[in-house]
């Protein structure tokens, strides 16, 4: 056995041959015939294939010699070229009929989309008019309240079929409620009848009850009252122990308090004594404090008396010396003094002469300044007087120029009523020129729209009268119709507006001009036939609109 802590021999490695298979000749014989298996299977299957190609090969063989029966098998350049040239033209016209069918079909179908196209832009075009397009809105506004009318009638029917279904659900509940009323009254009745049956019951049961109380109670209070008497008994047994020991207590107290008494007056004696004692001590030690005090207050005095002899020696000695010092002290106060006052004369002399000079140059100042305001005061005066003369030139200058401005305002207002005359004649000239009156042709247009509209509006009106459909909106769309083409409504203007003024055109409440006899004026007198139809049928389709609305309104109060 090998340790891995010991030098180890180097090993060698050892290849070992792997140990030849052996197998039996039949097993040997059956593992090549499988290995050879998909080979022999592809050269079979190739044998098969080239064995069917050959066979049809043999038949299209026979099938041609049974065609052309000894003809030859094939044609000529010649007839190849003619049979390829028919073919190409055959190709050709049958490409051009094809092409012809196809732009004919494609023509007719863009034909075809182009007028539903136009027709639905005209659909669209007359839809979007401003009569049409509101009557349209109209329209689907009314049938939506149709709708809404019609929703708002079924949830009343509904409603009137809940509250039939609540008030027969109500006459139910009241029989319910009566019959449960009946019921409880009978079942009151019954026990009531049963609790007097029972209440009967209880105050028999109640009466027993007291009697056999009241016996309970009797012998009870028999024994009770033995109990008492025997408890008096033991009461008084108990009454007379106790006085016969609370009488030798208290004799027994007395003698103890006796003994106490004794005791006490012995005590003290003897605090007494130890007072005297004490007392005694303490005078003595007064009379030596007393004594101890008097020694001090003399010592002390002694030393006061001494220290007084030795200062009045002192005096007596430094007396000569204090008396000089006194005089030079004096001399310098009064040297002192009379410097103080040399410099207080000197400041009060300065002070006074810078007053003064203060005073002067105020009084310079207050000159000068006099001085520059009365100057300033004359040159306000001049700039003032300067001010005035320029404002009254500015004022000439402006009254000048107004009235420059005025001449020049007239000057344009004359020509200008000229422009205006001028112009007014040329439109004159233009509409009494013999020609077409653009502004009746407008004016019939103008008739011919109000007599499409109001025809419209009857018609959409009277399907939507007879689905059942409210008629408001297209009442508001034939108001505001009215209102913006001002149909129906005269313009009439106060007299306090009538205006004399003859520049511009002349427009309705002017005065009146003075009127030239022209063929404008004939054909003006003389209504045109068609506008009178059509004022007809505005006026019938109008009709025929409040007819609607009156028939809506009685149904309504109906309602």
């Amino acid at each position: 056995m090998q340790y891995s802590w010991l030098p180890q021999e180097r090993r060698q490695i050892i290849i070992r041959e792997k140990p030849p298979v052996i197998i039996s000749q039949k097993r040997f014989s059956r593992i090549q015939s499988n290995a050879t298996q998909a080979t022999k299977l592809e050269q079979q299957l190739r044998n098969e294939q080239r064995s069917q190609y050959e066979e049809q090969l043999r038949l299209g063989g026979e099938e041609l010699l049974r065609q052309f029966g000894g003809r030859k098998l094939c044609i000529t350049e010649e007839e190849e070229c003619v049979r390829e040239l028919s073919q190409q033209q055959k190709h050709k016209e049958e490409a051009a009929r094809q092409s012809l069918e196809d732009s004919k079909a494609s023509r007719e179908e863009e034909q075809r989309r182009q007028r539903e196209r136009i027709a639905k832009a005209q659909q669209l075009l007359e839809q979007l008019r401003p009569g049409p397009r509101e009557l349209q809105c109209a329209r689907l506004q009314s049938e939506v309240l149709g709708s809404i009318n019609a929703q708002r009638e079924v949830q009343m029917e509904f409603a009137k079929a809940k509250q039939l279904a609540n008030e027969r659900d109500k006459c139910i509940f009241q029989e319910q409620v009566i019959n449960g009323i009946k019921e409880a009254q009978k079942n009151r009745s019954e026990r009531c009848q049963q609790l007097g049956e029972h209440k009967r019951e209880l105050l028999k049961a109640i009466a027993e009850r007291e009697k056999e109380r009241k016996l309970a109670k009797a012998d009870e209070m028999a024994t009770a009252r033995q109990e008492r008497e025997r408890n008096q008994q033991q009461l008084k047994e108990h009454l007379t122990k106790m006085k016969e020991t609370q009488t030798a207590k208290r004799h027994q107290r007395r003698e103890e308090a006796l003994a106490s008494l004794a005791m006490s007056e012995q005590v003290q004696q003897r605090l007494q004594m130890l007072d005297e004692v004490e007392d005694t001590q303490c005078e003595v030690h007064n009379q030596a404090k007393g004594h101890l005090e008097q020694l001090k207050r003399d010592h002390a005095r002694n030393r006061i008396q001494q220290r007084l002899r030795r200062n009045d020696q002192l005096a007596q000695n430094l007396a000569p010396r204090l008396h000089y010092s006194a005089g030079q002290d004096h001399a310098r106060y009064e040297r002192q003094l009379e410097e103080m006052r040399k410099a207080r004369s000197a400041e009060q002399a300065k002070r006074q002469q810078q007053r003064q000079e203060a005073k002067t140059q105020r009084l310079n100042i207050q000159k000068q300044e006099k001085e520059l305001v009365k100057a300033s005061k004359q040159q306000a005066a001049q700039e003032r007087q300067q001010a005035i003369e320029l404002r009254l030139k500015n004022d000439l200058i402006q009254v000048q120029f107004k009235r420059e401005q005025h001449q020049e305002h007239l000057r344009r207002m004359h020509e200008l009523r000229q422009q205006l005359d001028k112009q007014v004649q040329q439109r004159h000239e233009e509409e009494t020129r013999p020609g077409r009156n653009y502004n009746r042709e407008a004016q019939l247009e103008c008739l011919r729209e109000d007599v499409f509209f109001f025809d419209y509006a009857r018609q959409l009106m009277d399907e939507a009268q007879a689905k059942g459909h409210p008629l408001k909106p297209f009442i508001r769309a034939v108001g505001q119709y009215k209102n913006d083409n001002r149909i129906g409504a005269g313009i009439r203007i106060p007299p306090h507006l009538v205006t004399r003024l003859t520049m511009g055109r002349r427009t309705e409440g002017d005065s009146q001009a003075e009127k030239q006899p022209s063929e404008t004026d004939d054909k003006e007198k003389t209504m045109s036939q068609e506008e009178a139809e059509h004022k007809k049928k505005i006026t019938e389709n109008l009709k025929k609109i409040e007819d609607f609305i009156l028939a809506e309104a009685k149904l309504k109060e109906k309602k």
